[in-house]
């Protein structure tokens, strides 16, 4: 276990605070959600203080649903156990310099003076704190603990307490501190802290993201009925890009729904379910890297066109998406933990700056490839596919300006404290890039939409683009649409263009050309 903070406080009230951020890898045991369990775990050294936790509680008033009472922190079954040799159980019955405190973190350097934390007889005396050798709250004689929100619990050798439970009046981020304020240190604690909110058992700052899974899951339902139909009624004019589509909004259907039991679960069990935590981490990974190469090889021109991608591109983008399945991941799990183990910024960002530069490669690549796509395009006067991939690229910019204006607020209210950020923070981590993703969608699906011309967007070549010619009396008249398939490249046909290959003049015969009517896909030929 590594502490975010140590105290050391001596009688001659010499000594320091370290302060730093709590760095927990997921793997740890102790803490599940609100829920943390002390498996022999050492006491901090003679006259000190560990931080080990924080808890996000909403007061009964404030909570956004109340139906499970009044709030409140529970110390179950925790006792201190021996592993000197001097000392058994029994001749520490009377120890009580062990205790387990929440206390509100905008107020923790209010309460707790760095330089003398522990009580002495004086202290007692002058009724600044009830029993010696225990930690010692600043505040005014005849203040109690809970007039401050703080609620501690000794923790007694030999014998488990009997739970103390013990409500929780106002709203705030709480700190779980572990104080050792006797002159023993050989020893361990097991038991559990408990912190319920007024709804369950999801700290405050995750419980808003339980009914938004839950919406997002019902737009995604909805989305996917509609798609189904628009695509059993013109199955005969699907295409590759449609088919990903689906695929897309399947995987955003399967994450909303993973995400939103693994919260529900959460909330009434109080433990972070590792399994649906990890499936649910892995389904929002693989979304992203399947709509990322998606728009990718759209851009640069498979099934467009292009039948398929060379060989070496092929490589790089599986190269790109494996790397960015393992940085991702390790973004996720980063973000989930960040508050609960007051993570550090300087680690947080160690672990975000890899995938938002990979990011940034992917973009200028998509960005990139769309730009020489829509140049092919105008080459071959494909006006309609050109249009199409225009608008892509118009929505593709307002979401990355977006995503980056939320970027840069995100990084500038870092300087405002958790306490007062903690509310909303959820939104800007989570909920604005589900939102962008859900409108990218949108706009995709209603560019690739599945209708009775949808094979003019699919690998094809319009071989006149003169819209309009002139009848015998010298009268323009409308020219129907010509389409003509490209026929495949050679194996090794990287250098080769589609023009090249199907009107190549001289040495190799031309490839016979299919020509289709006005109305595509019929398979009537007049």
């Amino acid at each position: 276990m590594v502490s975010a903070m140590a105290c050391h406080s001596r009688h001659a009230g010499h000594g320091s605070l370290c302060l730093a951020l709590l760095v927990l890898a997921a793997s740890l045991p102790m803490a599940t959600g609100q829920i943390y369990t002390f498996e022999q775990v050492p006491l901090p050294e003679a006259k000190s203080l560990h931080t080990m936790y924080a808890f996000y509680v909403y007061s009964h008033q404030d909570a956004p649903d109340r139906s499970l009472g009044q709030p409140f922190v529970k110390f179950h079954s925790l006792s201190a156990h021996s592993t000197s040799g001097s000392k058994t159980d029994a001749e520490l019955a009377n120890y009580e310099g062990v205790q387990l405190s929440i206390l509100p973190y905008r107020d923790f350097w209010a309460l707790i003076n760095p330089n003398r934390f522990c009580a002495t007889p004086d202290d007692v005396q002058n009724n600044l704190a009830e029993h010696a050798e225990q930690m010692l709250v600043q505040k005014g004689p005849g203040v109690s603990n809970t007039d401050v929100n703080l609620y501690a619990h000794t923790v007694k050798f030999h014998v488990v307490e009997k739970d103390l439970q013990i409500p929780v009046h106002s709203t705030g981020v709480y700190i779980l501190v572990y104080s050792n304020c006797g002159d023993f240190s050989e020893a361990v604690v097991s038991g559990t802290v408990i912190v319920k909110n007024a709804y369950g058992f999801l700290p405050g700052n995750e419980y808003h993201k339980m009914p938004f899974y839950g919406w997002l899951s019902l737009i995604y339902t909805l989305m996917a009925i509609i798609w189904m139909a628009l695509s059993f009624r013109w199955w005969r004019e699907l295409f590759h890009i449609q088919y990903c589509v689906a695929a897309v909004i399947l995987l955003g259907l399967l994450e909303a729904s993973l995400w939103w039991i693994f919260f529900n679960d959460w909330n009434q069990t109080g433990l972070r379910g590792r399994f649906l935590f990890v499936v649910a981490i892995l389904s929002s990974v693989v979304k992203s890297v399947f709509s990322y190469m998606l728009i990718l090889v759209a851009s640069l021109g498979w099934g467009v066109t292009r039948p398929y991608l060379d060989h070496r591109t092929i490589m790089k983008v599986q190269a790109v998406s494996f790397l960015y399945i393992v940085l991702d991941f390790i973004r996720e799990s980063v973000l989930s933990f960040r508050h609960s183990h007051s993570l550090s910024l300087a680690f947080v960002l160690l672990c975000l700056l890899p995938v938002a530069l990979l990011n940034g490669v992917i973009f200028y690549w998509i960005f990139t490839a769309l730009s020489s796509l829509m140049e092919t395009l105008r080459e071959r006067r494909q006006q309609e596919k050109l249009l199409l991939f225009e608008r892509l690229w118009k929505v593709l910019v307002a979401a990355l300006a977006a995503a980056s204006s939320m970027l840069l607020f995100q990084i500038f209210d870092l300087s405002r404290s958790i306490s007062i950020r903690w509310h909303y923070q959820w939104f800007f981590a989570d909920g604005v890039s589900h939102i962008l993703f859900l409108l990218v969608l949108s706009v995709m699906m209603y560019l690739w939409a599945p209708h009775t011309n949808s094979q003019r967007y699919a690998y094809s070549q319009q071989i006149d683009g003169d819209d309009k010619d002139k009848d015998e009396d010298g009268k323009e008249k409308e020219k129907p649409n010509v389409w003509a398939e490209e026929e495949g490249l050679d194996d090794d046909g990287e250098d080769e263009s589609f023009w090249a290959t199907t009107h190549e003049k001289g040495e190799r015969k031309p490839k016979p050309t299919i020509v289709a009517p006005e109305r595509i896909g019929t398979g009537e030929v007049s």
